[in-house]
């Protein structure tokens, strides 16, 4: 059981404040407090946001929310770190995160989301608090010796100087509180978590699997390992290109010219796609510089290459254009992609049936048809949904451990399934037209890797009763993860009592979308469920009509597989 409280509200929930953003002067009148007039502006988002946060959180029964501010420096919110604000194009809020701290050490898992219009007004916050007791604050072991405790649990042999510093964190669990370090970046797992060939899931592996970057809470007295999760998941004028992809479709895309060659290196958006040549991307550096030809017109002799920068293309631009969002990092980092890629761990090559997001980039597998072979690039939703994963881990940054592990993965589905028919379904607008699988044909006996419409096809759950408990898999999150697919396609297929959408397509992937960027670490799906509340709350406020009808089907999407 967690010993982190929750404290959750929202402007447009609280009767009192009649559908209103409130300001200082208003938040103190609600709280009953004296003096609730009189205040200067706030010089920042930040600076409105701890406001609110003392003002709320000091008179809440659970202690551990009230500690969180301190009463003896309540001003400061001394406890809660600043990690980042987020402008939301889509609402017109901001987002301020913060991570709470004792005695300037880290309380993992313990966060706190304030969400203020353009004038610093309150809108919504949301906080997974904890009050620290009955621990230290300095450790018996060094970092470099919890470290030894994982190798000697996983067999791995990477040094302290091939990661990032350890850092001590609070950690909460059923026997109390720990100190901890937090070890990040491990590249091995546990025995009892690693995934095995599940059916249906037909991919090779790759060294995300067979070198997971792991993060381990070790304690700093005992050398218990305490808890493990998964962490995996300049302007130039373009020149227009043009080849065939692996589909044999015809495309005209932006790269650059370089030396009288053009290449796949869309300087503008910072695209660029390369090829390994068969080789093993975990142990090779890549090329010079990306594809080239020597005429604007690839035609087929760079099929993977073209399908996998037409499709970074589209998902980099969806997310830019329909989310408002600057790129995977949300900060105009480059979008690499590499073809023609093989992992000697699995075999020789120079077939390898994967597509994986590693170590900020994408790598491509290749597999035969019978006749030549065929880069996994061809497959959209696939790239879309680890781009995704690259999203997330710039985002919330879900950990990869159960339930906020398979949400991390239904959420890199949906996504997945959204830019897919985005570009390829016969009539976008209407989902009717849509397929629902998840990387067609790459599962167990030609079936897709995942069914977002029939989870049971691929032989996962779809719904809460069904849920699988188990070690493996980092918790069972590619299975686990088919429960949140299905209420998703609930979402994304509702209907009015007249037989109309409850709202476009493009108005779902964004509520989804600024759902996504406000979870915390372990936010679970019931989390999701309530992040989706929130977000309908401020981006439908002015129809209440269409708020209501969105609320409703948030709510029976999520209650039709269990989720209450």
């Amino acid at each position: 059981m967690s010993r982190l409280e929750r404290f959750h509200y929202h402007t447009a929930e609280d009767p009192q404040a009649h559908g209103a953003h409130l300001g200082p002067a208003e938040v103190r009148e609600l709280q009953g407090a004296e003096g609730a007039g009189g205040f200067d502006p706030f010089n920042s988002p930040e600076s409105a946001a701890r406001f609110y946060l003392e003002e709320k959180l000091v008179h809440e029964d659970a202690p551990a929310l009230r500690a969180a501010v301190r009463e003896d420096r309540p001003e400061k919110v001394p406890d809660l770190a600043l990690r980042g604000t987020r402008h939301q194009a889509g609402t017109g809020t901001t987002l301020v995160r913060f991570e709470q701290t004792r005695k300037e050490i880290p309380v993992f898992g313990a966060e706190a989301l304030v969400e203020v219009d353009e004038d610093n007004q309150l809108v919504s916050m949301d906080c997974r608090l904890g009050e620290v007791t009955d621990v230290g604050s300095v450790p018996e072991l060094t970092g470099t010796e919890a470290l030894d405790r994982v190798k000697e649990a996983t067999g791995a042999t990477v040094t302290a100087e091939e990661l990032p510093p350890p850092a001590l964190t609070y950690v909460s669990r059923d026997d109390g509180w720990h100190l901890a370090w937090h070890l990040r970046g491990v590249p091995a797992q546990l025995p009892q978590t690693r995934r095995r060939n599940l059916p249906g899931h037909g991919l090779d592996p790759s060294p995300r699997e067979d070198f997971p970057l792991t993060g381990y809470l070790v304690d700093a007295y005992s050398g218990d390992i305490l808890r493990s999760y998964g962490m995996t998941p300049t302007i130039a004028v373009p020149t227009r290109l043009e080849g065939a992809d692996e589909v044999d479709v015809h495309h005209r895309f932006q790269g650059s010219r370089q030396d009288g060659s053009f290449l796949l290196h869309d300087r503008w958006r910072d695209i660029a796609t390369y090829d390994l040549g068969f080789s093993d991307f975990t142990r090779t550096r890549l090329p010079a510089s990306a594809i080239g030809s020597a005429d604007a017109d690839f035609g087929t002799g760079h099929r993977a290459g073209v399908s996998a920068h037409v499709n970074a293309e589209r998902v980099e631009s969806f997310y830019r254009d329909q989310l408002y969002r600057d790129g995977i990092d949300d900060a105009d980092m480059a979008l690499v992609s590499t073809v023609n890629c093989i992992y000697r761990s699995h075999g020789p090559g120079p077939q390898w049936r994967n597509a994986v997001w590693w170590n900020g980039r994408m790598w491509y597998g290749q597999v035969s048809d019978g006749t030549r072979l065929v880069s996994l690039a061809r497959h959209l939703d696939v790239i879309a949904h680890e781009l995704t994963h690259g999203v997330i881990e710039n985002s919330g940054n879900l950990v990869y451990q159960d339930q906020s592990g398979a949400l991390n993965e239904s959420l890199a589905d949906t996504m997945g399934v959204i830019i897919a028919n985005w570009y390829q379904a016969p009539h976008r607008s209407d989902v009717r037209t849509w397929n629902w699988e998840i990387g067609a044909g790459l599962g167990g006996r030609g079936r897709p890797l995942r069914d977002m419409s029939d989870p049971t096809r691929t032989g996962d759950p779809a719904h809460m009763r069904d849920y699988l408990h188990t070690e493996e898999d980092n918790g069972g999150v590619h299975t686990n993860s088919n429960i949140h697919n299905k209420a998703m396609h609930h979402l994304l297929t509702s209907v009015d009592e007249a037989g109309n959408p409850v709202l476009r397509v493009e108005e779902w992937a964004l509520l989804i979308y600024l759902a996504l960027v406000r979870l915390m670490q372990t936010s679970d799906f019931a989390d999701m469920r309530q992040a989706l509340r929130d977000v309908t709350q401020t981006y439908l406020a002015g129809s209440e009509a269409a708020r209501t009808a969105t609320l409703a089907a948030v709510d029976d999407a999520y209650r039709r597989v269990g989720i209450g």
